[in-house]
């Protein structure tokens, strides 16, 4: 893999952040809702409709940035090496 083009998807990954986090407290607050039903106290039906959409956006918001931290570590090792790199494993070789 080129380099730039692990740089390129390191930089996309983290513009998507703010995607993830808004899908993942829209989800959230269709489960809550979902959930919230049962209830017979509007006040009570809000709120757990929010705290679902707060618990699993932050949870996807959580997970999502652990692997955003890793991920220049996980394309290191795909990446092609520098020619700098190249020439000095070339010359240990011999």
């Amino acid at each position: 893999m080129p380099r730039w083009l692990a740089h390129f998807l390191v930089v996309v990954g983290w513009l998507l952040t703010p995607l993830w986090a808004w899908g993942a407290s829209y989800l959230g607050l269709w489960m809550g809702a979902l959930i919230a039903l049962r209830f017979s106290s509007p006040l009570v039906m809000l709120v757990v409709a929010g705290l679902g959409a707060v618990l699993v956006g932050f949870l996807v918001l959580w997970v999502w940035v652990r692997i955003m931290r890793r991920l220049p570590h996980l394309l290191s090792h795909l990446m092609a090496p520098r020619a700098v790199e190249e020439h000095s494993a070339i010359a240990a070789a011999d």
